[in-house]
């Protein structure tokens, strides 16, 4: 959340501006017609050409650019200053003089706020890995590579090698000070997976799950509502969060990792509309 502290008038000068100098241009050109002097119709051009440079240097200062705006100087010397077919006289500056008032006001309604770009999901993993830093920084090369090991048969269908690397990497786990309890139950939701698909079987109610404490050390968070299959979310996430360590602590499995990161995009883009808004 943004705070904006400018007032409602300097907000409203800008473009109010653009029809109060080129209206009074030709206000002054008719003035001076009806006295007979012989180059009036300069006022007018002047007005216009003068709001459409002020239009001109307000949709350059807009977060976002307005093409149409930024020429208008240019357009205005070539209707009103440059000889040319189209008559100069009142009637084209006042239709111009319309044209670039519409066009402040389009300026300060659609081009004052940046326009918001969604994020990729490597971008996201890059700031998911960021975020759980600290959880990272305990974990040592040997643990993180039974981890990485742990995914990455996984990932080819070794599911019997899975189970025996989770379980390597869990007796690592308890020598780590401060236990980290969400990688633990990282490991266990998929080597619970793991041991299904070796029985052939489906767990539709698994023994392992996240917890409300793990909240902040996952990937995909969403209000317990939004979830439709929590036992897909939760296997999700411990893949994303086991290749997260091992990437991250384990040198020797990172271009393994590196190679197969397609697989993980492809795990939050499934959840890309949620997550982007």
């Amino acid at each position: 959340m943004t705070t904006d502290t400018t007032t409602s008038g300097s907000r409203v000068i800008p473009w109010i501006a653009v029809p109060a100098v080129s209206f009074l241009g030709i206000g002054i050109e008719l003035l001076l017609a009806s006295v007979g002097f012989p180059y009036a119709v300069w006022a007018g051009s002047a007005g216009c050409v003068i709001a459409s440079c002020i239009l001109c240097y307000q949709a350059y200062l807009k977060p976002r650019k307005d093409l149409v705006s930024l020429f208008t100087p240019l357009f205005a010397l070539l209707i009103l200053v440059v000889p040319n077919d189209l008559s100069s006289g009142v009637i084209t500056q006042v239709f111009f003089a319309l044209t670039i008032t519409v066009l402040a006001v389009r300026v300060e309604k659609m081009f004052n706020t940046p326009k918001q770009e969604k994020k990729s999901m490597k971008q996201m993993l890059n700031e998911y890995i960021g975020r759980i830093e600290p959880l990272l920084t305990t974990i040592d090369e040997e643990t993180g590579h039974q981890v990485a090991q742990s995914l990455l048969t996984y990932k080819f269908g070794l599911y019997g090698n899975a189970i025996e690397k989770s379980t390597a990497a869990l007796a690592r786990l308890d020598a780590i000070n401060p236990h980290p309890d969400v990688l633990e139950r990282a490991l266990l939701i998929l080597r619970e997976r793991a041991g299904g698909f070796v029985d052939s079987r489906v767990t539709p109610n698994p023994e392992h799950t996240f917890t409300e404490a793990d909240y902040n050390h996952l990937a995909i968070r969403f209000p317990p509502d939004q979830v439709e299959d929590p036992a897909t979310l939760d296997l999700e996430n411990a893949l994303i969060l086991l290749y997260a360590v091992g990437i991250e602590t384990s040198p020797d499995d990172e271009q393994a990792l590196e190679e197969h990161q397609r697989f993980v995009i492809q795990i939050l883009e499934g959840y890309k509309e949620k997550l982007t808004r």
